[in-house]
């Protein structure tokens, strides 16, 4: 086999298993980030052979390349130094894996049609096993793990050692999101809901156009509508505060978007609303309703009209407090689990309650909780306070450099939007988790950053690369 063939095959084995991260997501954060490392090996190794080091140079590029290597500096600062080095070491693979999608594996109209049909049929799957738990319980692939795990197979020590692997990967038997959250195929966190809220808009648009495209305008118009009407409720459906609101922010401004540059299309979204509240009103005669309505509802005023004493208000202020403690180098990336159970950060309903060695597990006066919520969570629960309590005002503003350089590569080429709808589709998708004040999962958690940086990379590879020397 000559080398240039075995290049040809090493580079279709990594370029399907990038294509297949939308799926693989689903199941395995862990071999998800092997694939990642993997391409950005890859993708290093091309640059080397070929000598072509242009998207190093990219702005957007050199800017998460500076937030690198102060995220290594403000680790030797940080509460858990060890734990802080072990993360912001290898963030480094998230800016390349990006560039490695804009150059390498994305850099062409057949690949992105491919990560475009495998993310649909990714939804799909997530989509069906959403119906199965909501209407059975439980979803399809927590019935398979039980019965792999409760029928038992003919046990060997090397069948033993390989079965352990396989359900360190995937994990193993039955679960649900319980009575007012649906898990869907995601074992380890009800996530459905957000992993919907981060590819729906993608798929919907492009999608849309590649049956347009194939078809006729009037099939790729009742596929979006049918696809965006069911998507949204299985958001709604899936109990998920957040996921909820961002899909509806997606959502208006698609709507403002479409109604301002497409006016034919206004009365089919505005349909589709009319749709959703057919879903919402006929969803009401489910046992669960009242539950999803206290969660989704109820729950949300509450803590809108009360932030200062609700949970998200009691993390923000010790997030204040950590950044007002540290500001230049802030305590260390994930490393606001360790700072919050210092003295000086618990909040006053814990202070004067005799707390204990940890928040985590010490005494509570509960009638005290009226007042004060906890202080200690996994990580701040609000993307920019995250930034200001773990990396301090330099890793802030440099981490608002890098979206201004986003935006304004992307305001640069705003009419390929016209021709590129699933341009519009990855930014409906950023957006809501860019907008100061919102709940956000933790920025530097694996399985949200896989996600992030997967729709960063995409969108950068439509846009046009900068003309570099």
């Amino acid at each position: 086999m000559s080398k240039i063939n075995q290049h040809r095959i090493i580079f279709n084995i990594v370029s399907w298993s990038v294509f297949f991260i939308p799926l693989i997501i689903i199941f395995s954060n862990a071999l998800s980030d092997i694939i990642i490392v993997s391409a950005c090996s890859y993708f290093i190794y091309v640059s080397i052979k070929e000598n072509n080091w242009k998207w190093t140079k990219e702005k957007w590029f050199l800017t998460l390349l500076l937030i690198y290597f102060w995220l290594i500096i403000s680790s030797f600062f940080a509460y858990d130094i060890n734990l802080a080095l072990s993360r912001s070491t290898t963030w480094i693979r998230f800016a390349i894996f990006a560039a490695a999608l804009q150059y390498l594996f994305l850099n062409n109209k057949k690949n992105q049609n491919r990560i475009l049909i495998v993310t649909f049929c990714s939804v799909l799957y997530v989509g069906f096993e959403m119906l199965a738990e909501h209407f059975t319980g439980y979803s399809f692939y927590s019935r398979i793990w039980e019965r792999s795990t409760e029928e038992g197979y003919v046990i060997t020590h090397s069948t033993s050692n390989f079965i352990n692997l396989i359900e360190q990967i995937f994990g193993y038997g039955t679960f649900n999101g319980g009575p007012n959250r649906i898990s869907g195929p995601f074992k380890d966190a009800p996530k459905s809901g957000i992993y919907l809220a981060y590819f729906i808009f993608p798929v919907l648009l492009g999608m849309t156009k590649l049956i347009k495209y194939k078809f006729t305008n009037y099939t790729g118009l009742i596929f979006g509508f049918a696809f965006l009407s069911l998507n949204t409720w299985l958001i709604y459906a899936s109990g998920h505060r957040g996921s909820t609101l961002y899909s509806f922010i997606s959502l208006f401004l698609l709507i403002f978007y479409f109604s301002w540059i497409k006016k034919k299309l206004k009365t089919v979204l505005i349909i589709t609303l009319l749709v959703f509240g057919i879903f919402i009103y006929q969803y009401k005669n489910s046992m669960n309703y009242e539950l999803k309505k206290e969660n989704l509802i109820s729950k949300t005023l509450n803590e809108i009209e009360s932030y200062s004493i609700s949970a998200y208000g009691s993390l923000s202020k010790t997030s204040i407090k950590m950044f007002k403690a540290h500001p230049i180098t802030g305590i260390g990336l994930k490393n606001y689990r360790i700072a919050c159970e210092k003295d000086r950060f618990l909040s006053s309903g814990h202070s004067s309650t005799g707390y204990g060695i940890s928040p985590w597990t010490g005494y509570f006066d509960h009638e005290k909780k009226k007042y004060f919520e906890a202080t200690c969570s996994s990580h701040p629960h609000n993307l920019y306070l995250t930034w200001l309590a773990e990396t301090g005002f330099i890793g802030f503003l440099l981490f608002i450099l890098f979206l201004i350089t986003i935006a304004t590569f992307v305001i640069k080429h705003k009419k390929l939007i016209l021709n590129e709808l699933i341009i519009l589709g990855i930014l409906l998708s950023l957006i809501p988790r860019l907008i100061p004040m919102f709940p956000t999962l933790n920025f530097f958690s694996n399985w949200n950053a896989i996600c992030f940086w997967l729709l960063v990379g995409w969108l950068l590879s439509l846009l046009p690369k900068e003309n570099i020397k």
